[in-house]
């Protein structure tokens, strides 16, 4: 397995650019397998690790990154756990469905079916506590955020951009458009692991009324 770039950052960093985007989380898991790193992050096209030089000299780094890069299994993409979430879209759960699919020039239900059958994958999290950027959506559905963000976005809402889907696990404001809302519980703060969703996850989304 091979990167397309391999970067230095400073004197204790790394940033790995895989040749192949959807290779990031499999190269990330590979990375963690090792106790070399003090971080391992996955961005939106890269992968950073940061060290300490003082323990691992910079080029015995790097050998690990390659090391790790050829352990990682890319060619069964086993790049994490996969689940299966309910979206309900009634007009309270779902209210920008109808404007995404029209704007789309698609029924609602030709637009459901390309969102459901695309290929989602957790990118990351950020924005808010648990929020799940989704990458993997047909890029030929156009979609844009809101031109008046709102002050409350309710849990479990899923946006939708061009190219993305959007998890909100918590209430708290948002601009994207709503196009339905998760029945699963995607928070709990009494669990060990209290956000349900993780850079990663592969998602298979069930529509219900």
């Amino acid at each position: 397995m091979t990167a397309q770039k391999i970067i230095a950052c400073g004197d204790d960093a790394y940033r790995l650019i895989p040749s192949d985007n959807h290779q990031r989380h499999s190269i990330a898991e590979a990375l963690r397998s090792s106790d070399v790193w003090d971080e391992v992050v996955v961005g939106r096209e890269s992968v950073t690790v940061q060290y300490d030089p003082c323990e691992t000299p910079p080029e015995v780094a790097r050998t690990h990154i390659l090391s790790a890069m050829d352990q990682a299994d890319l060619a069964q993409q086993e790049i994490g756990s996969s689940i299966t979430l309910r979206m309900r879209i009634d007009e309270k759960s779902a209210p920008e469905l109808a404007a995404c699919a029209k704007a789309n020039g698609l029924p609602v239900d030709a637009f459901l079916d390309r969102i459901t059958r695309s290929d989602l994958i957790v990118d990351m999290l950020g924005f808010a506590p648990g929020f799940a950027y989704v990458s993997g959506v047909d890029d030929t559905l156009a979609g844009q955020r809101l031109e008046h963000p709102r002050q409350l976005t309710h849990a479990g809402s899923v946006g939708f951009i061009q190219g993305f889907l959007g998890i909100y696990a918590l209430d708290g404001p948002g601009g994207w458009p709503v196009i339905g809302r998760i029945s699963e519980r995607l928070f709990d703060k009494t669990s060990q692991d209290p956000v349900l969703l993780a850079p990663g996850t592969r998602i298979k989304l069930e529509v219900s009324q």
